[in-house]
């Protein structure tokens, strides 16, 4: 049963294109499509979107730093609004050189993927021996943005031995950890043998943790211990879907806009922006009405039907 929800959170697709090709995010040997969202619709369709009552807006890719106006972008959305969120998840590799840029454009927070600290790992993971380049970019984002989270993906077999050593990157840095949970997509479908849920990770790690009080629409669930100067979040959209409370709807880079990485539901706001804004405002409205909250984990999907994260966003 479909419930309306006005949205206040928008998850930009900026474009296709990536520096890394990270495994469970598109396999090797599949080529990335060549999707860049044109800047004048873009910031059409951002316009419309935060007058229809988005205040955060996070830029995703691909890789958002390859977007050669991100700054701009940012100080766009500032412009509209102070008050909105900005921020961006990145894999790191070229915020050492743009950090201070991104902070100077208004950029409020950054999540930055590090799935493993071991450089052979990394490499075997993302296709690349960047792990030092992504590490020098999280000192970066801390000195010039402040506010960085880092994000883990955890995959079972792979690098879900180095939770603890992940906790103690985070720790010595000052930062929150996100421990993700594999995700079903086009490439890996639900039942992935690599998947691995919240509760057994949590349950390896030897910290008696105590939940904290979290925002009903925050994908991730918060925990502390006496020993810990971190906090550490699990994200677990597959086997705990927080649907009930999701309050995103993603933009792709080539103007469809979604309820969800799991609905296939979409409307062209780029098309529909550039002939008649009333119409626009009337297919955003249904499409809002469509969403089903049917779960992050593929509703029973499977193969083409299920998302390609490196063209919606991850």
């Amino acid at each position: 049963m479909s419930k309306y929800r006005t949205p206040r959170y928008l998850r930009v697709s900026l474009l296709s294109a990536c520096n890394l090709q990270c495994s469970y995010c598109l396999p090797p040997g599949i080529k990335r499509p060549t999707v860049i969202a044109p800047d004048d619709k873009l910031r059409t369709a951002i316009r419309f979107l935060h007058d229809s009552g988005i205040n955060k807006i996070r830029f995703t890719g691909g890789e958002p730093t390859l977007y050669k106006d991100l700054p701009e972008l940012v100080s766009f959305v500032k412009s509209l609004d102070q008050d909105v969120h900005t921020a961006i998840t990145s894999n790191g590799v070229h915020l050492k050189t743009m950090a201070k840029d991104l902070a100077l454009a208004g950029l409020d927070s950054v999540n930055i993927s590090l799935d493993t600290l071991d450089p052979d790992k990394f490499k075997a993971l993302a296709g690349k021996d960047y792990l030092k380049r992504v590490i020098s970019g999280v000192d970066a984002a801390i000195a010039h943005i402040g506010n960085v989270k880092l994000n883990s993906v955890l995959i079972k077999g792979v690098n879900d031995d180095e939770t603890e050593k992940l906790i103690s990157f985070a720790e010595s840095r000052e930062l929150d950890i996100r421990f993700i949970e594999f995700m079903p997509n086009r490439y890996s479908p639900l039942g992935d043998p690599r998947f691995i849920s919240s509760e057994e990770i949590r349950g390896r790690l030897p910290w008696d943790f105590q939940a904290l009080p979290t925002d009903s629409n925050s994908a991730g669930r918060y925990y502390i211990a006496p020993s810990l100067k971190a906090r550490i979040g699990f994200i677990s959209s597959v086997s705990h879907p927080f649907c009930e409370s999701c309050d995103r709807i993603r933009l792709a880079a080539n103007g469809l806009l979604y309820t969800c990485l799991y609905e296939s539901s979409n409307i062209d706001i780029f098309k529909l922006l550039a002939a008649d804004s009333n119409r626009a405002q009337n297919e955003y409205k249904k499409l809002l009405q469509s969403k089903q909250f049917s779960g992050c984990h593929g509703a029973g999907k499977s193969g083409e039907s299920l998302p390609s994260f490196s063209a919606i966003g991850g």
